[in-house]
This record gives structure tokens, sequence and C-alpha cells, in this order.
């Protein structure tokens, strides 16, 4: 490529360059460069779905959902069968994702609570952290976020302010997927979520301004009609495509579904007629809803001769909804959603780069949703800053050489829970202080506690969970209660 039309990456330079990393030290691999057919760098899309269990997508599991879209992404590019999200509920997961660091470095630990207490307080992503949008905006790409932010609803913390040139979405944890007295939609019904005192299931009578769908930097209303979030959503992530076809572009389309409150369309819905339980059903046709959305993305990528040069990864923020009685599927795993059990943190992941990746790849190491801003950042070519200290590791390197195992620990903490995967053990400490370990090979539904027969492995990895824990911050601002519920025969308990 002529100096000339070299993409700006000096600006980007200045935001991120490579660092020695504590516990996560690997061997630095020089960056691809652009295929033959690429005369920019790629372009860039992160789909985040919202509590959609790993056994929810049938890459990971057949015969409960069929999501043949989501699937083509690892069929055509890499399946990581042992994908993580670094906190088991939305908000600091997000906030993982799109700064690579470990949350605990900024003391965004916790949700950022109801959308009164997130606006009063100004909870959220502080502005000394950089996001993948910050660099990838420095080095000219064209960036732009969709759907559900739940980062801080201040002006501060607004997209538009942390790297993105465009949003459209919502600010807060949760609104409606389509006005309830919609001529089509369909609304489940039952009250039980397992959580004392909450109705999750139910959607907004009326949508509060805090929890509207809005748009730009001005933060204009948009009226959705009788559509469909989901969508609605596609719609928009294939204009911005259409847009900015010509220049390198990154889209973070965070998806609203299959998030309560269960809302769906009769189009989906009556695809599901085998299914009796109305919650159930609507569940179902969510994820259906998804996945068709992600494929008339993947679709229109290959219709505007993208798709080659294009990193798609798929993630979803953390484990299925456990609280809601009957939607979720521990199998082949256990727990869900607030629990830091496999079915709380592992997740579905997978990335297609058909111009560096080679198709049906499946990685078996274990990898974390922080490693996705180092591995954009080097497909892109952007170099990671000395002084600004990443807790992910690329994964390109691992892709293109099979079988290269992560070195490192994995490390979740909610205070006062804490959970620790070194190599095939998982060390875990509850809400009441009792200590957990477990063999995944050996156990993966982490069904059998072998804390009281293997004392000197337990005081090993709790003593390795205390040397990773000194140099982060305690959380900047605390929930306001103690969540309870029971799931596959399990009570847990988790501070939200």
């Amino acid at each position: 490529m002529a100096s000339s039309t070299i993409w700006p990456l000096i600006a980007a330079a200045m935001l991120f360059t490579s660092c020695s990393l504590n516990e996560r030290q690997v061997t630095p691999v020089a960056a691809p460069a652009p295929s033959a057919s690429a005369a920019r760098p790629p372009n860039l899309i992160i789909i985040l779905a919202d509590d959609l269990g790993h056994a929810d997508v049938s890459t990971y599991r057949k015969g409960r959902f069929a999501t043949p879209n989501i699937d083509r992404i690892g069929r055509e590019g890499a399946v990581f069968l042992q994908g993580y999200a670094s906190a088991p509920i939305c908000s600091p997961s997000r906030a993982g994702l799109l700064t690579g660091r470990h949350q605990q470095r900024f003391g965004f630990e916790y949700n950022t609570g109801a959308a009164q207490r997130d606006i009063g307080e100004r909870r959220g992503l502080p502005a000394t952290e950089r996001t993948i949008a910050d660099a990838l905006r420095a080095a000219g790409y064209r960036t732009g976020a969709l759907g559900k932010w739940h980062l801080g609803s201040s002006e501060a913390q607004y997209p538009t302010h942390r790297g993105f040139d465009e949003f459209w979405g919502f600010l807060t944890g949760q609104t409606n997927h389509i006005r309830p007295d919609a001529p089509d939609a369909v609304n489940a019904r039952s009250p039980a979520t397992g959580l004392a005192g909450f109705d999750l299931v139910r959607p907004f009578a009326r949508v509060a301004a805090a929890n509207a769908v809005i748009k730009g930097p001005g933060r204009e209303r948009v009226d959705l009609g009788d559509g469909l979030l989901t969508e609605q959503l596609t719609a928009q992530a294939i204009d911005f495509v259409e847009r900015h076809r010509d220049r390198p572009f990154f889209l973070y389309l965070a998806h609203h579904a299959p998030h309560t409150p269960l809302q769906v369309t009769r189009k989906y819905y009556d695809r599901f007629a085998h299914i009796e339980d109305r919650s159930q059903r609507v569940y179902a046709a969510m994820i259906q809803a998804l996945d068709e959305g992600v494929g008339a993305l993947l679709d229109r990528l290959d219709a505007l001769n993208l798709s080659r040069d294009t990193l798609v990864v798929f993630l979803s923020d953390n484990g299925c909804a456990a609280y809601l009685p009957g939607l979720c599927s521990g199998d082949p795993v256990s727990g869900g959603k607030l629990t830091l059990l496999e079915g709380g943190i592992r997740i579905p992941f997978l990335v297609r780069w058909p111009a560096q990746i080679a198709a049906g790849t499946r990685h078996q190491a274990p990898v974390s949703t922080l490693d996705v801003l180092p591995t954009l950042l080097r497909a892109a070519g952007v170099p990671l800053r000395a002084d600004h200290r990443i807790d992910g590791q690329d994964l390109l390197g691992q892709l293109q050489a099979p079988g290269n195992a992560r070195g490192d620990a994995l490390h979740w903490r909610s205070q006062p829970m804490r959970a620790l995967r070194q190599a095939q053990w998982k060390y875990i400490r509850d809400l009441d202080g009792i200590e957990f370990l477990y063999d995944l090979d050996a156990d993966p539904r982490e069904l059998r506690n072998l804390a009281g027969t293997d004392a000197v492995r337990l005081d090993d990895m709790r003593r390795s969970f205390e040397q990773w824990e000194a140099d982060k911050r305690a959380p900047a601002w605390q929930p306001a209660r103690v969540t309870s519920f029971d799931f596959e025969g399990r009570h847990f308990s988790f501070r939200p």
C-alpha cells in the first residue's frame, strides 16, 4: 500500500501499544498483512447477544434451538469451545469487553442499577478508560454502536463520547422489544421469575424516557412504531454497513434479545407451536429472531463483497437468565446468569474472518471476552500503548496455530464472590464464603466439590487469586440488594 494511502495508525499508537501482561504473558506475533483483496484494514463487527446461554446456540448443543446463522459464523471461521464472559452479569461484562481490562481495575464490579440510580449517581464507565472504539476511530475507522449500552447515562459516558461516531439504542439495562399493545406483539404472561418481589417477564406498560431508544449526540427519541427491536437493530446494522462500505468500519451491535421482557412478534411465535409453555415459546422465538437478524447481516456483507475482509465476532454478555424458571438449560454445564458456575460465565464465542481464519477451526483452550479488544486491534494493525495495561490477549496467534493452549489463568470477582480457572481446575468462593474446587475435565457440571479432599490445591488457588487481586480496586458502588434464586436443584445468592 502506498504511503499516501496508509490509514492513520500513528494516532492510534498514542492510545495503545503492547505491554507485559502480569499473568497473561504471550509471545508477540507480527500483525498479519492485509489479504491480497484488501486495499484497507479489515472491517470489524462485534455482535453481542443479551443473556444468551451457551446451550441456546446449536453449535454447542444440538436439539434445543436451531441457530443456523450464528452457527455459520463458526462453520466459516472459528468456534471457541470454552469461551468466557468476564462477568456473570450485563454491565461489568460489557465494560470488560470494550476496554480489554478487568473491570476490577476501575471499580466497575456490579451493574449500574436501576435507571434512576444509574443517572442520579453517574454510575458507568470512568472517563479514564479507553475503549476499542477510541483506538479504532483514531486509526481512521468509522465507528458505530447499536442497541444496549448499559455503561452509564451521563453525558461523559454517552457512546459518542466513548469513541463511537454514531449511536442508535438505549442506555439502561432493559427496554421493551415491541410496544405491548402492538397488533403483532406476543407478550409472555407468566409473572414467575424465581426472584421474590420481581416481575422481569412482563413488558413496560409505558417506556420511560430513561429506557427509551434514542439516537445521535442529541439523544433524539426514536419512535419504533409497532416494530420489533431485534429487527430494527438488524436494519440499522445493515444501513451502517451500506453507508460506510467504502472505508474501514467498526460496528458494535449489542442486541437486547433474548433478555427480558419476554416479547416477540407473531411471525416468530407461530413457528414454535410444539412448545406448550408460553414463556418458553416466546423465548425460543426471540432467539430465532436474533439468529435471522445475524443471517441478514451476513448476507448483506456477502452481497456487498465485504465478507472476506470483515472480521465478525459473535458473543453473549453472560449466561442464560437462570432465575427465570424453565427457560434455561445448563447442558453441557450447569448454572446460569448471576452465578460463577460455568453456565453463568461460559458463553457462545465464534469468530469469522475468511481472509485470515480457516473455516471449521475449533479452539479448545479457554478464551475471554477481554481478548476481543487486543485481537481486533491486531487485525486492524493498531498497536497497543505501553503505559496502558490490557488484560486480554490476542487470539489470532492461537487461531493460526491450532492447539496452542492458553498459559494463563482466568479470574472473576463480584465481592465477596470470586472464581479462578487454571488449566482444568476451577476455584469458587460463594456469597456465604463457602469454597469449592472442581476438576472441569472430569466434572464439567461442577457437581463434585473437591475442596475437602485436595487442600493443597485449594490453598494454592486461593493464594493465586489473592495475588491477582492485589492491584485491583474496590467496587466504585454497591448493589442495593442481595438476589437469591433456585436453579437445577441448587440455591444461589448474588449481589447484582
